[in-house]
């Protein structure tokens, strides 16, 4: 049976850069129709444009396929430069968009505007632990705290699935739902819940679909995925209850792994064009700079009180400044991140029968 390890899944490209454009819709949406209620108007669109949201759990889902696809394919990636890549990708236009909005926002009295000694918390990727720094400068970066914790956690994971794929996958699972279940219960305040074990699940739902996608899928499930995204979407829509809170997303991460099962074995000629493909080659950009955007558009009183006209002023700068990102620093870190040497390159482990 053929081992996936180093995949290059076009199609994985065109969903995140579709999954992307979706949540500046919805961060759009928020800051112009959807406050501003019309005669006649019901609360539907609302509804359905609030759980584009689901978006960034396909994030995390994705993040877990791919870089759990080493380990569980049953080889060991050289761990130097394994952090090496990680830096590479994500800390250098990171940083970027960190210094930009903070020398937007700052000596503005704007409310997402920090002090200068807490721009360190950012930089550290630690802001959703203290109240005075989370949500606030860029507020998507809240989840950048989440994958780098992930980041540190996964070699450990990664041995575990060397030994016990399906068994440490069910394991951080349930181990997600008792920590958010608690948090729940005990009302625990948003700088512990804003955390990785509150979105272990989901990120393990991507490790397992990695798991699973080592044979191919049986016919439909990438269907079946898509049927259990939207039943998720339609379970939140109208709000949940303790219980909806408790599970959160879990379904639909669920569904999105078994998508990416799917789609790892028969590409999608839609997602995989080349246009779909670039919007997910910048995504990461434009997930950084559309609320700075947006910022900087208020600040100068540019920001239109209706969807459209909005749009059409965010989404072309967010792109230039997301293609400027990619091209001059993404891009080139992850060449440097690349020419890092391995020590003993893959290894075959000792594998429990």
């Amino acid at each position: 049976m053929a081992r996936i390890t180093r995949p290059r899944f076009e199609s994985f490209d065109g969903l995140r850069g579709l999954a992307c454009v979706l949540i500046v819709v919805l961060h759009v949406w928020m800051y112009t129709d959807a406050n501003h209620p019309r005669p006649g108007r019901t609360d539907l669109l609302d509804r359905v444009i609030g759980e584009f949201r689901v978006s960034l759990i396909f994030f995390f889902v994705l993040s877990g396929f791919l870089l759990a696809l080493p380990w569980a394919a049953g080889k060991t990636p050289d761990l130097r430069r394994y952090a090496a890549r990680r830096f590479a990708r994500v800390v250098p236009g990171y940083w970027l968009a960190v210094v930009g909005s903070f020398l937007l926002l700052h000596g503005t009295e704007h409310g997402r505007a920090i002090a200068l000694h807490d721009l360190p918390k950012f930089l550290f990727f630690i802001p959703n632990l203290f109240e005075e720094t989370r949500n606030q400068l860029d507020p998507p970066m809240w989840s950048l705290h989440v994958e780098v914790s992930f980041y540190l956690v996964l070699p450990l994971i990664g041995y575990a699935l060397l030994r016990r794929p399906l068994t440490t996958c069910a394991g951080l699972i349930a181990g997600g739902l008792l920590w958010t279940t608690a948090g729940v219960l005990r009302e625990w305040p948003p700088e512990v819940t804003w955390t990785l074990p509150s979105y272990i699940g989901v990120l393990t739902c991507g490790v397992a679909a990695a798991v699973l996608a080592q044979r191919s899928p049986p016919r439909f499930v990438g269907l079946l995925g898509v049927a259990i995204v939207l039943a998720n979407s339609w379970w939140h829509s109208d709000g949940t209850g303790t219980l909806g809170h408790a599970v959160g997303d879990l379904p639909a991460g669920i569904g999105f792994g078994l998508v990416l099962w799917s789609l790892a074995y028969r590409e999608s000629r839609m997602l995989s064009a080349k246009p779909v493909v670039w919007l997910g080659t910048v995504s990461f950009g434009v997930y950084l700079w559309h609320y700075p955007v947006m910022y900087a558009l208020q600040l100068h009183e540019r920001m239109p009180e209706r969807f459209v006209p909005a749009a059409l002023w965010v989404f072309p700068i967010t792109f230039a400044l997301a293609a400027v990102s990619w091209y001059l620093v993404e891009k080139p870190a992850m060449r440097l991140g690349a020419r890092v040497p391995a020590r003993t390159g893959l290894r075959a482990p000792r594998r429990a029968q």
